[in-house]
C-alpha cells in the first residue's frame, strides 16, 4: 500500500509527462462546433480554436473517461490509444 506523499508524486509525475498515451482524430467536416466534448471534459483537454471547432490542447491529461466520443450528437471524435499527432480531416 502506498502513502499519500508516494500517490502525489506518482500522480505529478504522470501529468508532468511530455508523451500522450491518446490521439486524437476530430472530423471538421462532421462536427457542428456544439462545444458538449469541451463542456463534458473533466481534465479539460479541449479548447476551442478561433473557428469554433474543438481542439485537444492538453492529451497529456487525457484518462480515457470517453464521455466526449459518446455524447458528440455527430460522432465527430475519435480517440486513438497511443502516443501520436492530434489530427484533425
Amino acid at each position: 500500500m502506498l502513502s499519500k506523499k508516494t500517490k502525489t508524486k506518482y500522480t505529478e509525475k504522470k501529468k508532468k509527462s511530455k508523451d500522450p498515451k491518446v490521439t486524437f482524430m476530430i472530423f471538421d467536416k462532421w462536427c457542428k462546433r456544439c462545444g458538449i466534448c469541451i463542456e463534458l471534459c473533466a481534465q479539460n483537454v479541449f479548447t476551442d480554436d478561433e473557428d469554433g471547432y474543438p481542439r485537444a490542447v492538453k492529451p497529456v491529461e487525457c484518462n480515457l473517461c470517453g464521455f466526449c466520443i459518446t455524447r458528440c450528437p455527430d460522432f465527430a471524435l475519435r480517440i486513438i490509444e497511443g502516443a501520436g499527432t492530434n489530427t484533425t480531416v
